[in-house]
């Protein structure tokens, strides 16, 4: 009985070891990883009924050399001139010709990528000018404009990072334009994406203010700045949460003496000067 069994038994395991080694096993040499496709399946909260937009800065074991990116994006254009000065001066034309002479030094320096989020008198979408930024992986973002209030006296330049009270806002960017991250929330219950979001802003958060504080450290006494001259607020153009951003005021085209010096080229050089020197030193640093 027992050798009958013994018999059946060793049959049995030589017929499924047979079947088992019919299926082709891939070789690989020693130390060869399998490759791993970077498609991500659609989840159901952050992705649902659309195709992702395309990951940012994914994590590989091989770091990947290349040029920072950075993206200049002139404010408004178009139909939209912005704030409009004491003698007409239109916003959109200073922030033009500030991003073109911009980008000229960052190109001719040879450090960086750079991508202008528009180079003539067009306009441009909020929800475009982030999708610039992140399709064309921006390592910084900096937005230029030129500021307008009613009080007359009010002049110089200020620097803007993303206020708390937007973050919210940023969290539905994330849903409605269905970005990925660094982390995968396809595979997240709702609870844990919120918490990796979260991460990512704070990352990113402390990322724009440590180069805000660059950038108004090489403004200092190359142009006026204004009181306070670290300010937040929700923009849009500063709501992503995986790309270090600020808003750059050139100074106010409500005052006589700003608009007058933002309209020549010498002024805006220096201004220039100072945001390619802070560029500089924030890749450096961090």
């Amino acid at each position: 009985m027992n050798r009958v069994f013994s018999i059946c038994l060793l049959t049995g395991l030589m017929t499924a070891t047979a079947s088992y080694a019919a299926v082709p096993v891939p070789s690989l040499k020693p130390g060869t990883d399998v490759p791993q496709s970077n498609v991500r399946a659609p989840g159901v909260r952050y992705f649902e009924g659309a195709v992702p937009f395309p990951a940012l800065k994914p994590n590989h074991d091989v770091k990947v050399v290349r040029k920072p990116v950075i993206v200049i994006d002139p404010g408004h254009g178009g139909r939209d001139p912005g704030s409009i000065g004491v003698k007409g001066t239109y916003e959109k034309t200073i922030t033009t010709a500030a991003a073109k002479e911009l980008a000229t030094k960052l190109n001719k320096s040879g450090r960086y990528t750079v991508i202008v989020t528009r180079s003539d008198d067009s306009y441009v979408d909020h929800d475009d000018r982030l999708r610039i930024a992140r399709t064309g992986q921006a390592d910084l973002f900096i937005s230029i404009h030129a500021d307008s209030t009613g009080n007359k006296s009010a002049r110089g330049a200020s620097v803007y990072t993303l206020a708390d009270r937007a973050k919210g806002r940023s969290k539905r960017i994330v849903n409605n334009q269905n970005w990925i991250l660094d982390v995968d929330l396809s595979v997240q219950t709702d609870p844990v994406g919120d918490i990796l979001v979260d991460l990512a802003q704070r990352k990113t958060e402390s990322q724009s203010d440590a180069f805000a504080e660059i950038l108004l450290s090489e403004l200092k006494g190359k142009t006026e700045l204004v009181g306070n001259s670290h300010r937040r607020a929700g923009y849009y153009v500063l709501l992503a949460p995986d790309v270090p951003a600020v808003l750059l005021e050139l100074g106010f085209l409500s005052n006589a003496k700003d608009e007058k010096l933002l309209k020549t080229k010498s002024h805006r050089a220096k201004i220039l000067s100072g945001v390619e020197r802070s560029i500089d030193r924030y890749m450096d640093e961090r």
